[in-house]
């Protein structure tokens, strides 16, 4: 008595489709960072926005001279780095302050080299400093959870896609012998 079994496998099909699942991980990756760098430009004019530095303190006042100034020209005394809105304006989210920098990195930056040197003065030239450019491991971990969030949700639909092109197909094909 002899038995012949015949098995036939899509192990070809199986392999191309894994290496174009496993092509769109990096763009992944990419747009994830892209949306943390977003996330982060809004925690950062939030903050500045409330009056806090990025370790959330408040910052120092103005000095008298400045908040005279400020009255004569009708504009409100809270210390939020908004004069004419044109150095945080430069923070909004766009191609030209969101960089990707390297592999799984960005860098957040101003449009303007003008109201970069606005930002540079008030972070780190001026006396007292106001360092309102920056994050701390509160912010961190916010942002970290976020990204994680959005690449679960994006491996998500990809089960739903290896199951429907990948092993539906296989179960199908085991089902008829």
């Amino acid at each position: 008595m002899a038995l012949d079994l015949k098995i036939k496998t899509n192990a070809q099909q199986i392999s191309k489709r894994y290496s174009r699942l496993q092509s769109k991980f990096p763009r992944i990756i990419d747009k994830g960072l892209l949306q943390a760098g977003f996330h982060l430009l809004d925690i950062i004019r939030t903050k500045t926005a409330k009056g806090i530095d990025f370790r959330n303190v408040p910052f120092a006042q103005y000095s008298e001279s400045y908040r005279k100034q400020l009255q004569r020209e009708g504009k409100p005394l809270k210390v939020d780095l908004f004069y004419s809105g044109r150095m945080l304006g430069a923070l909004t989210p766009s191609s030209r302050t969101i960089k990707k920098t390297g592999t799984n990195k960005i860098s957040v930056g101003f449009s303007n080299a003008q109201m970069r040197q606005r930002a540079l003065f008030n972070q780190v030239l001026n006396t007292p400093k106001r360092e309102f450019f920056g994050f701390n491991d509160r912010t961190e971990k916010i942002i970290s959870k976020q990204f994680n969030r959005f690449i679960e949700k994006e491996l998500q639909k990809f089960k739903l896609w290896v199951y429907e092109k990948i092993l539906h197909p296989i179960y199908y094909q085991l089902s008829q012998v």
